[in-house]
């Protein structure tokens, strides 16, 4: 077989650069698109069929990093296409190495926050604000640690009995324990009916008022869940649910696994 002679080689990755760089740019204009419209559908992301539906939602709103890999592979061929074929190329041509070093660097990067967003959800700075769902309360409840609520320092638990309100309204509370020591600096995820409404970090809660009939509640964090607590709601209830982490996931790193349907405990109290 005829050898390839390094021209080629060079020629080939010039090409591969610019073909690269030109999905780079689309994927760059479709991610600003999505940051500033929260209508735009967000670019698809090649690592998400690799993760499950929640995983692969928060990799499409992270999209911005899809098009960081795209720009840190484009920089890398780039910069390979301008090194000599010898040795010595960095001190030979040590332009050509520094874009294609900080091209390896911003492709891994990207690589990284997209893994980080698909086992972890986060961190949320790398979602636009408008995909930050359940940071901010619209339905007028309070969020958080609120006057009048069982979440004080040193309350371990929610021990207040379910209360009727004299108002007609109904609506949940959901408290995550202070004493839990899973994911001390992460939220868990608040679900109700299948829709997020709210984020707790241990000691907050969340409140949401319900319409009358039969709802679910479910806490999760990353891919990992509590089993979905059904119940009736009549006017005028006030729910109270209290979560943590199961007891034995901190100490079996196969429980996110295993165990990732139960992962989190769900109570009524």
């Amino acid at each position: 077989m005829p050898e390839v002679g390094p021209d080629v080689v060079a020629w080939a990755a010039l090409a591969g650069g610019a073909a690269l760089g030109a999905l780079s740019a689309r994927a760059w204009a479709q991610a600003a698109r999505y940051w500033n419209n929260p209508a735009a559908r967000p670019s698809p992301v090649a690592l998400s069929r690799y993760f499950g539906p929640e995983a692969r939602k928060w990799l499409e709103q992270g999209c911005g990093l899809n098009a960081a890999c795209l720009t840190g592979l484009t920089l890398l061929l780039l910069g390979g296409a301008w090194l000599p074929p010898d040795r010595g190329a960095g001190t030979r041509n040590p332009v050509a190495f520094a874009v294609a070093v900080c091209g390896l660097a911003v492709f891994l990067a990207g690589v990284l926050g997209q893994l980080s967003l698909g086992f972890l959800g986060g961190p949320l700075f790398l979602l636009p604000r408008h995909a930050r769902g359940g940071t901010d309360d619209k339905t007028g409840g309070p969020r958080g640690r609120t006057a009048g609520s069982p979440t004080e320092p040193g309350t371990r638990g929610v021990s207040a009995p379910i209360a009727r309100a004299s108002d007609g309204g109904a609506e949940i509370m959901v408290f995550r324990d202070e004493s839990d020591a899973y994911a001390q600096l992460r939220r868990y995820r608040v679900y109700v009916d299948g829709k997020r409404v709210g984020d707790i970090r241990r000691g907050e809660n969340c409140v949401r008022s319900l319409a009358p009939g039969p709802h679910t509640v479910q806490v999760r964090i990353s891919w990992c869940s509590s089993r979905p607590s059904r119940v009736e709601v009549s006017p005028g209830d006030r729910l109270r649910f209290i979560c943590r982490a199961s007891p034995g996931v901190q100490s079996g790193p196969a429980a996110v696994y295993r165990r990732r349907h139960d992962f989190l405990l769900l109570r009524a109290v």
